[in-house]
């Protein structure tokens, strides 16, 4: 799942994706656009789907709240297996 949220020259990217042990990884970019300022990546490792899905949710709403708006969303399923 990517998640691309904008507010003026700032912008969020979220992602969603399964790591190769199985485990559910939300990542976050907050940067800004032509900036020479370096991005600020955070990765929360998560084992529940469900909970991953929860935090994606969660920071959806904290973004509109802050005024940004979203741009992209997008979702793709490859039928990796990692059990």
């Amino acid at each position: 799942m990517l998640i691309y949220w904008r507010k003026n020259q700032e912008y969020l990217v979220i992602r969603l994706y399964q790591d190769l042990v199985g485990d559910w990884v939300v990542s976050q970019t907050r940067g800004i656009v032509q900036s020479t300022h370096k991005e600020v990546c955070t990765h929360t490792v998560m084992n529940d789907y469900m909970l991953a899905r929860s935090l994606v949710k969660s920071l959806n709403k904290e973004m509109r709240a802050q005024g940004y708006k979203k741009t992209i969303s997008s979702e793709e399923q490859l039928g990796f297996r990692f059990e």
